[in-house]
């Protein structure tokens, strides 16, 4: 497995924002990934983890410590009757296709949805009212000293976007997933009215990290902040999406200061404590 030293994290983020990570690695299988750990172990590294890096602003001075990406590996994909076995660097979008092709129906709001597997079920990702924890049979896990083991979701703790898994005490190695049996017509039918909702609404031409802040109990966030007029506020290169007030999209140079300037900004504009939806990376390891 290769370690690389300084490597700019706005390579690895959809915001296209962050400074140089120590270390860098993209471990392709549970031997590569128990070999990261343990280097991170052994050099007394913070460690850090993204998916895709769909959800995640990363800092301008970077991470002090090892940084281990998902997606690019751990791609195995699998499907036996109606379950599937994916591993926590599948896209989404692979996910989802595989399901509808093989005529397994349950997972289409995920439709659009960047990012990983395993950053989906970290996060108890979710859209039209369903989450991706509902799905799940069980899951894989690996924990810092490199032992394997198999939780089931009630485990998991599953809440809106939360689980146990973002403690940090776990690697999701692994999901899998039981499905029903559907009409592939009627499954992609399905697939398209969602992929065209999120086009028509969100601002998926510009790089953003998704929802900025999560929905407070029976409102959405994006209404609270239009509301307040915050669509169209700038920081630097860091502006509110005109099309969509929960989105923040980099113009071109934007900086984490920026963004987060212009989360403050839009707190104030909503006279309201809204609870961030996006993950910023901090040095730690847990």
């Amino acid at each position: 497995m290769k370690i690389i030293r300084r490597e700019p994290l706005k390579k690895h983020t959809s915001f296209r924002i962050g400074g140089p990570a120590d270390y860098f690695c993209v471990p392709q299988n549970l031997a590569d990934l128990q070999a990261a750990v343990a280097f991170a172990r052994d050099n007394k590294l913070a460690v850090a983890v993204l998916g895709a890096g769909t959800n995640l602003l990363a800092l301008d001075r970077g991470f002090r410590g090892l940084v281990i990406k998902f997606a690019g590996g751990l791609r195995s994909l699998s499907l036996r009757n109606r379950v599937i076995h994916a591993g926590a660097g599948v896209l989404l979008p692979t996910l989802v296709a595989r399901a509808g092709n093989e005529g397994l129906t349950g997972l289409e709001f995920l439709a659009g949805i960047p990012g990983t597997v395993g950053g989906a079920v970290v996060m108890n990702a979710g859209a039209w009212g369903k989450e991706i924890g509902r799905y799940l049979l069980r899951v894989t896990v690996m924990d810092r000293a490199g032992k394997i083991k198999v939780l089931k979701p009630g485990q998991l703790r599953f809440g809106y976007r939360r689980s146990l898994l973002q403690k940090g005490n776990y690697f999701l190695v692994e999901a899998v997933f039981r499905l029903r049996r559907g009409s592939r017509s009627a499954i992609k039918a399905r697939i398209d009215r969602y992929l065209k909702e999120r086009r028509a609404k969100q601002p998926l031409g510009s790089p953003n990290a998704g929802s900025i802040f999560k929905n407070p109990p029976g409102r959405f966030a994006g209404q609270i902040l239009e509301a307040a007029g915050c669509k169209g506020l700038r920081v630097g290169d860091a502006q509110v999406s005109p099309k969509h007030a929960n989105f923040i999209v980099n113009l071109g140079e934007a900086k984490a200061g920026d963004v987060l300037r212009l989360m403050t900004k839009m707190l104030g504009r909503a006279k309201m404590k809204l609870e961030p939806e996006i993950k910023i990376m901090v040095k730690s390891d847990q």
